[in-house]
């Protein structure tokens, strides 16, 4: 249990990140972790369907979940006197949800449109596919929803075998930010989760990638009136690795910093956006270097604008990251994509929900033990540090790429 002390805001935000993601899953059962969160939402014998939804919603909160494929995370953020009741639905689901034949067979129906929604985005169609091509044993390549075809074979007795193993205080990080003193809301939380019950220790999933001994493809079509798409993944460290500040730093260089979320965005002094946006080539264009327990990818990828090839714009692509591999970024470019970098990082733990969240996201996937040692990282990141780290990753024989090419309808 972690806590931070956050005074500026009469509120609470507590999160239970769960060590359970679809790294967790094997073949048959993909997309479980995520329709266990699903099921998560339909109340338990103390607090039926529906209740909690009216209960935090009378008291102004913030409350919602996500699944990655790392961890399975809960939130609420929630006026500070009312830290007790955001402590007692978590603990009180932790181990007494009600999981029904009955609401998986109505979920299941919902979690399919989710998955049918998402295949109408070129972007994840795309991504789904590279991620799936660039690993060949590790559990990353089965993404996060799963198959549609497994989701409907999804089992109450499965969805229910899987949250008694993984659902325990010892498989869980809890961190609350708040309007009290961190001794306060730790006691407190202690409290709540400390009655609980533990599960037998879980043994981490035992797939590592085998080495990429050259570049591999994929090409999605699929008809629609969307424009092609590029995504280039190149395998990159996990997030405790030395190199993770610098490939953050190296985002922000190649497509932008943004304050909402992560390092990388859309950026009009990035180099990507200066060699494909200005020049007409793209509409858009990102990186993104993850945070992940394990190795994963630092993927780019471009919108093309109607009549560009995607051979053209791949070309352009390739040559950017050559370039910032061979040689350091200036010392002017550095500086401000230094402080881009840092202000991004300052802003996003501004507000008390988002402190957390990133607290949480560090702890659970081994990048720092603070938000304070993060940001010294990246403030202690050099220019060279970008371009040996780039140097390391931007390799032939790490490289998968994606084509999304429009067809007719």
């Amino acid at each position: 249990m972690h806590a931070l002390e956050a005074r500026h805001a009469p509120v609470v935000s507590l999160w239970v990140w769960y060590q359970v993601g679809g790294r967790n899953e094997v073949p048959g059962t993909t997309g479980m972790s995520h329709f266990l969160e699903h099921m998560l939402f339909k109340g338990t014998p103390k607090h039926p369907k529906g209740d909690l939804d009216k209960l935090l919603a009378r008291y102004g909160a913030l409350w919602n979940a996500f699944t990655s494929e790392d961890v399975t995370c809960y939130f609420e953020t929630v006026p500070a006197e009312r830290y007790p009741v955001a402590l007692e639905l978590e603990a009180d689901r932790m181990r007494n949800a009600l999981i029904t034949e009955e609401e998986t067979n109505a979920e299941r129906n919902v979690i399919v449109s989710e998955r049918e929604g998402l295949e109408n985005d070129p972007s994840f169609l795309l991504g789904e596919q590279l991620q799936a091509v660039a690993f060949s044993r590790h559990p990353y390549a089965q993404g996060v929803i799963g198959s549609k075809e497994e989701i409907k074979l999804m089992t109450r007795d499965g969805l229910y075998a899987h949250y008694r193993r993984h659902y325990a205080p010892n498989n869980a990080y809890f961190i609350v930010a708040g309007d009290a003193p961190a001794s306060e809301l730790l006691d407190r939380a202690a409290a709540a989760f400390g009655p609980l019950d533990a599960e037998a220790p879980i043994e981490p999933p035992k797939a590592p990638e085998p080495p990429q001994y050259g570049e591999r493809r994929v090409i999605v079509r699929r008809a629609g009136g969307a424009l092609p798409i590029i995504q280039i993944g190149h395998k990159a460290p996990r997030a405790s690795d030395p190199r993770a500040p610098a490939l953050s730093a190296l985002g922000v260089a190649l497509a932008g910093a943004t304050a909402g979320g992560g390092e990388a965005a859309s950026g009009r002094s990035a180099r990507l956006y200066r060699a494909l946006v200005d020049t007409g080539l793209a509409t858009s264009v990102d990186a993104s270097f993850q945070l992940m327990k394990d190795p994963y990818l630092f993927v780019v990828e471009a919108h093309l604008r109607p009549g560009v090839t995607h051979d053209r714009v791949e070309r352009v692509i390739l040559d950017e990251l050559e370039k910032i591999a061979k040689s350091a970024l200036a010392d002017s470019e550095f500086g401000r994509v230094r402080r881009q970098m840092l202000s991004a990082s300052a802003f996003m733990t501004d507000t008390i929900t988002w402190r957390a969240w990133r607290f949480g996201q560090l702890l659970a996937t081994g990048a720092a033990t603070s938000l304070g040692e993060w940001y010294e990282r990246l403030a202690a990141v050099t220019a060279e540090d970008v371009r040996a780290a780039a140097d390391s990753v931007f390799q032939e024989k790490g490289r998968t790429v994606g084509w999304f090419v429009p067809e007719q309808s």
